[in-house]
């Protein structure tokens, strides 16, 4: 049975009164390991998330160091720009999730009062207007976050926060049980994740890792320490409207001369 016939939609079972949340979750996530390739393991368990919570999409990604983000996986192609965007931007609900260790709610006006550079963007490039932001965490280790998307822009109530909390700790548990003995410095490691596991590396994951090397032909070209030559490489991809996994790919491939960079050439 696939995920898409698990008896259920977002608005809860069918029939049968309404189970606990952490028990629809559990049951949709063992329904959705059937026949899983494990290198899709992050993208759908975003999905599972997203349809298990009233939201239209979510994704799963990790922070270590700052600055250190890595995508692990999205439910849709718009959640992934959404974290492309947030990431080459270096802020958003995310960043202040884990920051603040504390749900970040949003909504189109909010996106506009806090994040005012990225909000036109990001209405532009993805189809949502509002959602949540809730940080994964091992004690009081903030590790990770689950972002979760809405099309529509509209207040949450504090029973979806605390719903969308419970979720994130049942995501944490999942993530964890498939370390395979690796420990939490092992996921969060300052470029990006050393497990040894096929879901590690998934396809946003091992583009964000040439953010780090084009950093470093940054700093060596330039003679810049790594966040200054990471904000130079942000300050180019806002400039000329692109992300910076993009940017970066193109340096490291040699599609893009970094003395450009240093003559502020576009």
């Amino acid at each position: 049975m696939g995920l898409g016939d698990a008896g259920w939609g977002r608005e809860g079972p069918r029939g049968g009164g309404v189970r606990p949340l952490t028990e629809r979750f559990a049951a949709a996530w063992a329904d959705a390991l059937e026949g899983l390739d494990e290198d899709l393991l992050p993208s759908v368990l975003a999905r599972v998330c997203a349809r298990v919570l009233p939201f239209d999409a979510a994704g799963i990604s990790v922070h270590g160091e700052p600055d250190s983000r890595f995508p692990l996986g999205a439910s849709d192609d718009d959640a992934a720009a959404a974290e492309r965007l947030q990431f080459t931007h270096g802020d958003g609900p995310c960043f202040l999730a884990v920051r603040e260790g504390r749900p970040v709610v949003t909504t189109q006006e909010r996106w506009r009062e806090r994040w005012p550079a990225m909000a036109e963007e990001h209405f532009a490039r993805t189809s949502f207007h509002g959602g949540l932001s809730v940080p994964l965490r091992v004690g009081n280790v903030r590790f990770g976050v689950l972002d979760l998307y809405n099309r529509t822009s509209h207040p949450l109530d504090g029973t979806v926060v605390i719903d969308g909390q419970v979720v994130a700790a049942q995501v944490t548990s999942v993530l964890l049980e498939h370390l395979r003995g690796a420990d939490l410095e092992d996921l969060v490691g300052p470029r990006g994740p050393e497990v040894d596991a096929a879901w590690i590396e998934s396809p946003g994951a091992l583009r964000r890792r040439q953010v780090w090397i084009a950093t470093g032909m940054v700093g060596l070209s330039l003679g810049l320490p790594s966040e200054d030559a990471l904000s130079i490489l942000r300050a180019h991809s806002f400039a000329t409207s692109r992300n910076l996994d993009d940017l970066a790919d193109d340096i490291v491939q040699r599609r893009f001369d970094v003395e450009r960079l240093g003559a502020g050439t576009p």
